[in-house]
C-alpha cells in the first residue's frame, strides 16, 4: 500500500491493516426533465437543450462498501472535466448561448465504520474525508471564462457565475439533480465546472489504477495509462501544488488548496489529472 503520509490528487479510505490508503491519481447520468425550470415557450418556439457531461459510457463513483476499487474523492478545488470516454470531446464547453438551469452529481455512499472483509480491514471513509477536508460534504456549479490566453503556462479562468452551495450528505449513494432557482447565463466557449468547498465522493477512477504497494505501484499500469488518454480533468491548483498530503510541503499544498468561489476572480488551473472523472453534469437550455 502507498505511504499514507503521501496523498495524491485524490484520496483513498481503503485500508488493509488499518492504514489509510491514499491513492495516486493523475467523474453523468440520465437526462432529467426540467419542465418547471424556465418559462413556458411561446407557440412555435423551439427549445434547444444539452446535458454537458452526459456520457454513453456509464461509470460509478469509487468508495462505499465495494472495495474492488480504491476509495477516491476530491476536495477543496474547482475543477472541470476535459475528456470523458464516450462523451463529446470538449465535455463541459458551452456550445451555444443559453442558461444553465440545473446540474447533477453522482455520489457514492462512504462507509461510516471500519469494515473487515477477507482478512483486510478497510478504514471508515466518511470520518477520513471529514478530517482531511472538513464537513459536511458540499458542492456547487460554476461558470468559468478563459482569460489571458496569450500567457504561457496553464490556462487561467475567471469565475463569472456560480450556483448556491449544496450539502451532499443526505444524497450519498444516489444521483441528485439540483434545479437552479436563478439559472446561470452562459455563452459559447465558457466552461461549466464543479466547485467542491469541502469534499465530494463523486469521483471515478478505474480499478487498473488501484495502488498496491507502499511504493505506489499500480495494479495495472498499462490499463491505467490507457484510461488516462480518454479521461482527464483540470483543477484550480498551481502547477507545483498538485500533490497534497499531511506532512512537509504536501501538507502545505493541502492547506493552500482553495476552490475558486470569488466572483470575477482569476485563477490558474495548473493541475491536469488523468485516469479520473468528476461525476457531474450541467443542463443548458436555449430557445432556437
Amino acid at each position: 500500500m502507498p505511504n499514507p503520509e503521501l496523498i495524491f490528487p485524490s484520496y483513498s479510505g481503503r485500508t488493509p491493516a488499518r492504514k489509510v490508503l491514499v491513492a495516486a491519481c493523475a467523474i453523468a447520468l440520465a437526462v432529467f426533465a426540467f419542465s418547471a425550470l424556465s418559462s413556458a415557450p411561446t407557440a412555435g418556439a423551439a427549445i434547444k437543450r444539452i446535458e454537458l457531461g452526459a456520457s454513453t459510457k456509464k461509470v460509478s463513483p469509487n468508495c462505499g462498501s465495494n472495495f474492488a476499487r480504491d476509495c477516491t474523492a476530491e476536495g477543496k478545488v474547482t475543477g472541470y472535466q476535459v475528456l470523458a470516454k464516450g462523451a463529446d470531446a470538449r465535455t463541459f464547453v458551452v456550445p451555444f448561448k443559453g442558461k444553465v438551469v440545473a446540474w447533477s452529481i453522482q455520489l457514492a455512499k462512504p462507509t461510516r465504520k471500519d469494515i473487515t472483509e477477507n482478512g483486510d480491514t478497510h478504514s471508515a471513509q466518511l470520518p477520513f474525508f471529514n478530517d482531511l477536508f472538513g464537513s459536511p460534504a458540499s458542492a456547487r456549479i460554476a461558470v468559468l471564462k478563459r482569460v489571458q490566453k496569450r500567457k504561457k503556462g496553464p490556462p487561467r479562468y475567471e469565475m463569472v457565475r456560480q450556483g448556491p452551495t449544496e450539502i451532499l450528505n443526505p444524497y450519498f449513494g444516489s444521483t441528485v439533480h439540483f434545479a437552479l432557482s436563478k439559472p446561470l447565463n452562459v455563452i459559447p466557449k465558457q466552461v461549466v465546472g464543479l466547485t467542491i468547498p469541502t469534499w465530494a465522493p463523486a469521483y471515478w477512477k478505474p480499478q487498473a489504477c488501484n495502488v498496491i504497494s507502499l511504493q505506489g505501484d499500480l495494479l495495472d499500469p498499462n490499463g491505467c495509462e490507457r484510461a488516462g488518454k480518454y479521461n482527464s480533468w483540470r483543477g484550480s491548483r498551481a502547477p507545483d501544488k498538485c500533490t497534497l498530503g499531511r506532512t512537509g510541503e504536501f501538507l502545505d499544498n493541502l492547506e493552500k488548496s482553495r476552490p475558486q468561489q470569488k466572483l470575477n476572480s482569476v485563477k490558474r488551473y495548473g493541475c491536469y489529472y488523468t485516469a479520473g472523472r468528476l461525476l457531474y453534469t450541467a443542463t443548458v437550455v436555449a430557445k432556437g
